[in-house]
């Protein structure tokens, strides 16, 4: 199992930063002040447990500072996880400004764990965005138009107070994300009041659900609209107030979290080897196929109650020949902050695997196996960029998946990148990334394990980079596959 590298790892990654970056408390106390009648209210500190399972993986530090004309915000964190029996860090800094209403004006994100960092700045002027990223110091800029001034959500108790929320109050304010850099929609309900169990004490507190990305979250307020504790239910996360000397309190290397055995999906009955299989049909239970991308060409859904879906393996031979560049599906040619696919280091780089090989058929099984040959397989957390990837030579399914759809675009072969499960065994699912290019079909190939095609193992929840993966978490904790059939 040493082989195989989940993107578990990156959905804790963006529960968890989204959870830091978005979810900033307010400062506690002078609330009833209003803003215009102080230049400076003081400065307000929170420390907070970070659990998954009640197990402790590490801390968030906020720090914010209010003037008359808004809120200066600094985060940081650090978490230590398991990952394929490595431990790994993960820390994040995050620096945010806002306007005297709490909506965003600019920040600056980086994100780092052993050899790789991220580093993403944005400012925002009449509803647009400026956003850069940096790659190894390399920037690669993009605008965004927001519909509205984004707020950062997690405010949320300064929304509710001004709003003069009352339970069973329902409202949505805009929001962005700087880890996805997607824009989108937290739908705010306030309950009654209730008793909450933390740490082994019980405290009342005002419930307040959350729901943004799919994801649902709880937090419990005090009188003082001050957080008490918040959770997320489906993946056993909680964040919890706790003193400077309790949240930094060293995490041993018996007692990290191990994300593989916490996202693995049991299967009812063990099928035999994936690669071994040229069909495979699943019963999906206990989710909504409500922003998932479940059907493609070459996996199909047949019923939806329950979810019956079929997966083929695809056959290269039976596909036409295409010489490259391909014009069709342009979109998927394009570069991004990510996949720096115009970047002349990943075009060299996309040469000296092809060649001047031409066809795409064989353009797409050499790039899959020079990936795989290229990178160390070493579980990394991060959000990888392809040119990092290309510069550090190593990382999980995330890295190969980034790295070969930069060098496909560049090329000219249209590709995408494919999140969900993989089997690897016949007896589990895991969450996993990998591709899709364009050969007349959408043909699955997955660089982590050197399979062109992709074998019926792969089982695709969603399609896209970051904003569009993060809605594989609303499955998190909650998803069930049976075997129904599978034919060699």
């Amino acid at each position: 199992m040493r082989k195989f590298l989940s993107i578990a790892i990156a959905l804790v990654i963006l529960v968890i930063t989204v959870y830091l970056i978005i979810r900033i408390p307010k400062p506690v106390g002078k609330a009833e002040i209003p803003v215009e009648q102080t230049i400076q209210s003081g400065v307000s500190e929170e420390w907070l447990g970070i659990f998954i399972q009640g197990q402790r993986i590490g801390y968030s530090f906020t720090k914010i500072a209010r003037a008359a004309t808004g809120l200066t915000i600094e985060n940081r964190s650090l978490m230590t996880l398991v990952m394929m029996t490595e431990q790994r860090t993960l820390q994040t800094h995050t620096y945010a400004h806002t306007d005297n209403e709490y909506t965003l004006k600019d920040f600056s994100l980086e994100i780092t764990t052993a050899g790789h960092a991220t580093k993403i700045e944005g400012t925002i002027h009449d509803q647009k965005m400026t956003l850069t990223s940096y790659s190894h110091g390399v920037p690669h800029t993009q605008i965004i138009t927001l519909k509205e001034k984004p707020y950062i959500p997690d405010a949320l108790e300064e929304v509710i107070k001004q709003r003069n929320l009352k339970p069973g109050d329902e409202i949505s304010i805009p929001y962005f994300d700087p880890t996805t850099q997607s824009s989108s929609v937290a739908r705010i309900r306030v309950g009654d009041q209730e008793v909450v169990n933390v740490m082994g004490l019980e405290k009342t507190g005002m419930r307040v659900d959350l729901d943004y990305m799919g994801i649902q979250s709880r937090l419990w307020l005090d009188d003082d609209y001050t957080l008490i504790k918040e959770s997320v239910p489906a993946m056993g996360m909680e964040m919890i107030p706790m003193s400077r000397e309790e949240a930094l309190a060293e995490i041993e290397p018996a007692q990290a979290f191990d994300l593989l055995s916490f996202f693995a999906v049991k299967l009812n009955t063990t099928i035999p080897h994936p690669t071994t299989l040229s069909y495979v049909k699943l019963s999906l239970e206990n989710i909504s196929i409500e922003d998932l991308d479940l059907d493609d060409d070459f996996q199909h859904i047949r019923a939806h109650d329950p979810i019956i879906v079929e997966s083929y393996r695809a056959q290269i031979d039976d596909l036409p020949d295409h010489s490259l560049p391909i014009d069709e599906h342009a979109a998927f040619l394009e570069p991004s902050v990510y996949i720096q696919c115009r970047n002349e280091e990943i075009i060299k780089a996309a040469r000296d695997l092809i060649g001047n090989e031409k066809n795409a058929k064989r353009v797409a099984e050499k790039l899959v196996h020079g990936v795989y040959r290229f990178i160390k397989k070493n579980p990394t957390a991060s959000l990888p960029s392809a040119l990092d990837v290309l510069r550090t030579k190593e990382g999980d399914c995330n890295e190969h998946s980034i790295l070969f759809t930069a060098l496909a675009r560049s090329v000219g072969l249209p590709t995408k990148i494919y999140v969900g499960l993989v089997n690897l065994d016949g007896s589990s699912y895991f969450y996993h990334a990998w591709c899709a290019v364009w050969l007349g079909k959408w043909v699955p190939v997955d660089p982590t394990f050197d399979q062109f095609p992709a074998d019926v193992g792969h089982l695709k929840l969603k399609e896209g980079e970051l904003a569009e993966q993060a809605k594989v978490l609303q499955v998190v904790g909650k998803l069930r596959i049976n075997v129904l059939e599978h034919v060699p």
